[in-house]
């Protein structure tokens, strides 16, 4: 949801929400998308081509997050910052996942705001003591006790929908996605970056609170879809910083 939906401050918790990717070619996703017109409607900010999304994750010196993913911890949390096209709002979130759900918690600021407030790992004591928001201020005791800093920029396209009747299901679609390590600044996002997966590929991402519809069932079925294990931030933190050895960024059979 784009930020100026919230107003100030507002957060979301979602708890005991699941998700389930996989991955498919943007060649097939009209087909997809074509299919998902029966059971679902299209976020009225997707259009035809989707919105953009910017995310800017942080990590500690020793890429602590990272490592935790890999390692396969049942519990473990991230920082990003993100950005839907380039408004001038953005949202600090922390996702947490207990071992196979997952809890979300956003504040929306302006850019100006968070550019100030975080400015690169260099907090600002007297900004910090001021601040009243629990999921700000939670993010900030993050980057203190980690000494969090902007490790990897990631952008792509997003497509979404929300099901009909199932009011907990929200199904999106993400193309070209890219990443940059060096390009970290919330309020110049960078236009081109290196490939995370490559540009005829995409992912479909189903997030619920129970499980997934019959119909949902049958339609990954139907077009033959391959289930993943993919975060974004590690595909790229993996690409940055260790050249792909670990083979994160997945790829079709």
């Amino acid at each position: 949801m784009p930020a100026s939906e919230l107003p100030r401050g507002a957060y979301v918790r979602d708890f005991n929400r699941f998700e389930q990717k996989y991955l498919l070619r943007s060649d097939d996703a009209q087909a997809l998308a074509a299919d998902l017109a029966g059971y679902a409607d299209p976020d009225p900010h997707s259009g035809t081509e989707g919105y953009a999304i910017h995310s800017q994750y942080w990590d500690s010196p020793e890429l602590r997050f990272f490592w935790e993913k890999l390692d396969g911890q049942k519990f473990r949390r991230k920082l990003r910052l993100r950005r839907y096209a380039l408004g001038d709002e953005a949202f600090v979130e922390i996702k947490q996942r207990i071992d196979r759900t997952v809890q979300k918690r956003r504040a929306r600021r302006t850019v100006a705001e968070l550019v100030a407030l975080f400015d690169r790992g260099e907090l600002d004591a007297e900004l910090e003591r001021a601040e009243t928001d629990p999921v700000v201020r939670e993010a900030l005791v993050l980057c203190r006790e980690h000494r969090l800093a902007p490790k990897v920029a990631v952008s792509y396209r997003r497509r979404a929908w929300f099901a009909r009747f199932e009011t907990d299901l929200r199904i999106t679609l993400d193309t070209r996605l890219m990443y940059d390590a060096s390009a970290l600044d919330l309020a110049r996002p960078f236009e081109t970056g290196s490939w995370i997966l490559p540009p005829e590929l995409a992912v479909l991402e189903l997030k619920y609170n129970q499980r997934v519809p019959l119909w949902l069932v049958a339609l990954v079925k139907k077009h033959r879809l391959e289930l993943v294990r993919f975060s974004k931030y590690c595909a790229a933190a993996d690409l940055a910083f260790h050249g792909g050895r670990h083979a994160l960024a997945p790829r079709p059979r």
